[in-house]
């Protein structure tokens, strides 16, 4: 296609996409401009108009590599697809699930794909992130900022990439640049008992590491070590445990991101006792039980998670707390997994 062509190509794109946001908003795959009180950015339905079914064909996962042509944009698409130079081959990215629907990657979502493995955490909690950039120079890339998930960086997680039929392209090509070794993928792959649903944005592998809850739900969570992985369970987190409310009623809605630690309270000094903290609000809570009593608190930002210990009436408020001393044959399954992630948070570097 000649310059001036392709030029008039996207003036009428410009048009278009222009004409869309200012009359039509009320298609099905248009964000609402008020969430955010924000107008969408032309550069988002451009780029989306002209590459919707283009494969966007990079050069690299290491961020220490990256070129401009690498910089790409996934602005309200589904199914992006990307491969690697020379290669033609290519994989579906996609953003996250949420009632049996693949999600629109949000506005914005320009920057680069690369490969971020965490310090002072073992290679199985790598992954393939995103990286939204002001601009298209790799320089950029410090200025920016990771594509958030319910207050988490979104990923395509190490064990999904060696595990999952559709990821052949990430694996060749990390293995190629040398971001991950083929034992680590063999390992990745064979940490999770298998026909386990794994959800390695549930996946907790030390102390103090942030995940996500939310309050209508009980907590799911994996605990992973250097050989195995413990599930789990407790669905009473953010219930009301009085008889008059079961089965489970959790009195409230809202999400946060929270975390595992030892705990700080007088009471359990020079004991490996675990509690759990409310780190950041994502969705305030909000009670869905009218005429509520308020004999379970709605969880706070930056305080520790507490419940009612034992059923009867005046019942004392207390944070939720672990001990996971030493292991004995009638612990629970949670203490066990607890105990591993006490005892990765002592082998790994602070």
């Amino acid at each position: 296609m000649s310059a001036p062509a392709a030029a008039a190509r996207r003036a009428l794109n410009f048009e278009r996409v222009r004409t869309r946001i200012v009359v039509d908003r009320t298609r099905a795959d248009l964000p609402d401009a008020e969430d955010d009180g924000e107008t969408p950015d032309i550069r988002d339905w451009l780029d989306r108009d002209e590459s919707l079914f283009q494969t966007r064909r990079l050069s690299t996962l290491n961020p220490a590599y990256l070129q401009p042509a690498d910089y790409t944009s996934f602005s309200f698409m589904a199914n992006p697809s990307v491969s690697f130079l020379p290669h033609t081959s290519s994989c579906l990215v996609r953003y996250f699930i949420k009632d049996k629907k693949y999600q629109l990657f949000p506005k914005g979502t320009r920057g680069f794909l690369y490969y971020h493995s965490p310090r002072h955490l073992p290679p199985m909690a790598g992954g393939i992130r995103f990286r939204v950039t002001p601009s298209s120079n790799p320089w950029s890339f410090a200025d920016g900022a990771d594509l958030l998930q319910e207050g988490l960086p979104w990923e395509i997680s190490l064990h999904s990439i060696a595990s999952a039929t559709g990821r052949t392209v990430l694996r060749d090509q990390l293995l190629h640049e040398g971001l991950v070794s083929r034992a680590e993928l063999d390992h990745a792959r064979a940490l999770v008992p298998q026909k386990k649903r794994f959800d390695a944005r549930l996946a907790v592998y030390r102390l103090r590491q942030p995940f996500p809850v939310a309050f209508d739900r009980g907590l799911y969570l994996w605990a992973v070590g250097p050989t195995h992985a413990l599930p789990w369970t407790y669905a009473q987190m953010f219930a009301d445990n009085r008889r008059a409310y079961r089965p489970l009623v959790r009195p409230y809605t809202g999400s946060a991101v929270a975390q595992f630690e030892l705990s700080p309270l007088p009471e359990h000094a020079g004991t490996a006792t675990v509690v759990m903290r409310i780190l950041r609000l994502l969705a305030a809570p909000a009670c869905v039980l009218p005429g509520y009593d308020g004999y379970l608190p709605p969880p706070a930002e930056g305080a520790l998670v507490a419940r009612r210990m034992g059923h009867a009436r005046g019942a004392r408020l207390q944070p939720w707390a672990c001990d996971v001393g030493a292991p004995s044959e009638s612990e629970s399954a949670a203490a066990a997994a607890l105990r591993l992630l006490v005892e990765n948070t002592r082998g790994l570097a602070v």
